[in-house]
Formats: C-alpha cells, structure tokens, sequence
C-alpha cells in the first residue's frame, strides 16, 4: 500500500511557514536595531556639538547646606521626643542657592514648625523619611520674601537624623 502524500505536504508546508516566519522576525529586528543604531549616532552628535534639548543635557548638582539643628517633636507614650537634623538641599542653580542663602532665617523657620508638629514614630522608619524628605521639598520650594519665583529643589538629603 502506497502512502498518502497530503501529510507530507502539509509538514513540509508547515515547516515553510516556520521558515517564513522566522525570516519576517530576522529582518524585523535588524530594521529595529538599524533605526536605534542611527538615532543613537544622532544623539551623539548632538551632544558633540551642545544641540541637545534641555531635558538632556547633564546639570551639575548645586547644593545648598543647611546646618543641624534640634526641634521638640509631638510626645507619645515615651514622653517629650526630640529631632535633630540637617540636611543638605539640591537646587536647580547658583541663583536658587543664593535666594536660599540670603532667607537661611526663613528656611531655618518654614523647617522648625513643619518639623516640631511630627510624630518620632512616622519618622523613623524609612518610609516616613521618605515622606518627610518630599514634604520639605515641596515647602522650602515656595517663594521667600525677597522672591516671587518659586525655587526649584531636586532633592533633599538628610546629613544627620537622630530621633530621641
């Protein structure tokens, strides 16, 4: 008895499609690694000749330090709790650490009363430090007396944090 044909052309037909398939996918990601490759040079060359957009372009940390200081915290169970800290601040220029130099006395203020209403417990985890470091951001960044611009800070890195 002779073997029927249809089943071997439909395993060479299927391995064809396999075949295809995979030279579709081939040529499609040499066509993708060729456009990242050329984007990449463009950038390059970009960066060589200082035409990159703004957001691109690397800035250079501009700290601005503010020295330590003691603050009483809410009591709890433990009885009166103390904070001290210092910080230092990443600002967005020299003209922004200027502003904040010239208002260290208001700087200084805004941080004893938002510190000296917080719980020890809240801020002695990481988590609260966390929270805490994104609330003084957003607090020191408001405008001072002798500014209507609002400072940019990028960060702000505790440099000595001891909660009693």
């Amino acid at each position: 008895m002779a073997k029927p044909q249809p089943q071997q052309t439909d395993s060479k037909n299927t391995i064809i499609m396999v075949l295809v398939a995979l030279v579709v996918v081939m040529i499609a990601a040499t066509a993708v690694n060729t456009w990242l490759l050329l984007d990449t040079r463009t950038t390059a060359h970009a960066a060589l000749h200082g035409n990159l957009p703004e957001q691109d372009r690397v800035r250079e940390p501009v700290f601005v330090k503010v020295d330590p200081f003691t603050v009483n915290l809410r009591s709890d169970q433990f009885g009166p709790r103390l904070l001290y800290a210092g910080m230092t601040l990443e600002v967005q220029d020299g003209s922004s650490k200027d502003t904040l130099m010239s208002n260290m006395p208001q700087v200084r203020s805004r941080l004893l009363v938002l510190l000296s209403g917080l719980d020890a417990e809240r801020i002695s985890t990481a988590d609260g430090k966390t929270a805490l470091a994104e609330t003084i951001r957003t607090r020191l960044s408001e405008p001072y007396a002798n500014s209507t611009a609002e400072i940019e800070i990028f960060d702000v890195l505790f440099t000595e944090f001891i909660v009693q």
